[in-house]
């Protein structure tokens, strides 16, 4: 980690005492519930006093987009 990124970390914690924590069972489970209920990744944030980014950062590390996508339906050309 270089200076900048020490930085850019230090300027984060400030705003979000609560950045860079580690995650809990309880964390992860209550994301989870927030996701699959449709609440947006700003309002998550804002309950587990994350950052967006780092909403959406857990979000592609459990691979959630990929569960919660519905399969595409072939829509004009049916007989």
């Amino acid at each position: 980690m270089n200076q900048d990124d020490f930085d850019k970390m230090k300027e984060i914690k400030k705003e979000n005492k609560e950045a860079y924590k580690p995650w809990t069972r309880k964390d992860d489970d209550e994301m989870l519930n927030l996701f699959f209920d449709g609440v947006s990744v700003a309002n998550i944030a804002m309950k587990l006093n994350r950052t967006k980014g780092a909403i959406r950062a857990k979000i592609r590390k459990m691979e959630l987009t990929q569960i919660k996508k519905k399969p595409s339906s072939t829509s004009g050309n049916t007989k």
